[in-house]
């Protein structure tokens, strides 16, 4: 069953009421009728069984069964830093990253990214990477929302990288696969992010600065993955990684 996200300001003497846009989503196309059940988290760590009891045309009532507070998670925080990419392949990435877990996930524009954004694009798309990222986290049930930050250049976010213990994915270098890096405890810590190049790869000078500022390099091996298959590829990796050293 999905679970729905709603602020904690939404909850009332035990009721849950909801209006649009997650109204007509939850009426409209999952068809929802009184007495139907319904699963909400809310942004304070709290997960509510809840029953319909009222559907109007402007909102929607649902009287809580059960509280439940989510325990914190106690794998390492995961952030994906994506170069741009063109067409639906964004979409897609955070879809999926979403889905696998991610904490954040920062959109980079970096020297070879084809996607080019005006401030009035960047604003849809971040509305639209957000929406996307919502439904997902419904549909797989996840206990929070994945942080989805303004797209960054390349520049900012090296503004900001001493905050990160970061894994640059990169082609056709000599470097570790991701099943061998080492994450020592502080490094769990702190959280791993995990850098992800465009569709033409890293130019020389953004590998030079990553090299300058002790970034680990890491690989998929010989083969070349397209951009989004790598996206997703080293999100498996690592949080197959942290479930087995959690375990």
């Amino acid at each position: 069953m999905p679970v729905f996200f709603i602020h904690s300001q939404d909850v009332v003497d035990g009721v849950i009421t909801i209006t649009d846009p997650l109204l007509t989503h939850i009426s409209k196309s999952l068809r929802t009728k009184s007495g139907d059940p319904l699963v909400f988290n809310d942004n304070q760590g709290h997960r509510y069984q809840a029953i319909v009891d009222q559907i109007t045309k402007k909102t929607l009532q649902a009287r809580i069964l059960q509280i439940e507070t989510l325990p914190l998670s106690t794998r390492p925080s995961l952030i994906l830093v994506q170069a741009l990419l063109k067409g639906e392949k964004m979409g897609w990435v955070i879809q999926k990253a979403t889905e696998l877990g991610v904490s954040t996930i920062i959109p980079l524009i970096t020297d070879r990214v084809i996607l080019k954004l005006t401030g009035k694009q960047e604003e849809t798309h971040q509305a639209r990477w957000q929406r996307i990222s919502l439904e997902a986290a419904q549909q797989s049930e996840r206990r929070t929302l994945p942080n989805i930050l303004p797209v960054q250049t390349f520049q900012q976010f090296l503004a900001t990288a001493q905050e990160h213990h970061v894994i640059l994915m990169a082609e056709r270098e000599e470097a570790a696969g991701l099943l061998t890096i080492p994450c020592s405890m502080e490094t769990r810590k702190l959280g791993v992010t995990v850098m992800i190049g465009p569709e033409g790869g890293w130019s020389a000078e953004e590998l030079q600065a990553a090299q300058s500022h002790h970034w680990v390099f890491a690989s998929f091996g010989k083969e070349i993955l397209r951009a989004e298959t790598a996206s997703l590829a080293a999100l498996a990796i690592l949080q197959a990684r942290f479930n087995v050293e959690n375990a």
